[in-house]
């Protein structure tokens, strides 16, 4: 008659537990990558959302600024006003995607927390000597 002592713990009940342990650990992690996706989601639908009304607005202040500009400069100056005009438009438009660019690649790491727990669990099951 086999000892139930011993059942519990032999070699099927430990490595039952190890499986548990490493599925339970999967399961939370792939949680915490859910989590974090739908928040990069939200941040990317807000980011387009800000990007498309402030491109929508700036471009109706640009346009008649520019037809007002344009207007002065042709009376004053002729097409050396309008080239000048022309140049300096190219020259904010690369400011302006240079700070957008700037500010995407400074922002938060996406996946930062689900890397982070993934590097940890990594270590732990490192054999230490």
């Amino acid at each position: 008659m086999p000892d139930t002592a011993q059942d519990a713990g032999g070699p099927m009940a430990s490595a039952r537990r190890l499986a548990t342990s490493l599925l339970g650990l999967i399961r939370t992690r792939a949680e915490l990558f859910t989590v974090e996706l739908q928040e990069e989601k939200l941040r990317a639908i807000r980011l387009v959302v800000w990007l498309c009304a402030a491109l929508v607005l700036g471009m109706s202040a640009v346009l008649v600024a520019f037809a007002l500009a344009a207007l002065f400069l042709w009376q004053t100056f002729g097409y050396l006003g309008l080239g000048c005009l022309a140049l300096g438009a190219l020259l904010a438009a690369g400011v302006i995607l240079w700070i957008l660019r700037r500010q995407l690649l400074r922002g938060p790491q996406p996946f930062a927390a689900t890397v982070n727990e993934l590097r940890k669990d990594f270590e732990c099951l490192q054999p230490h000597d």
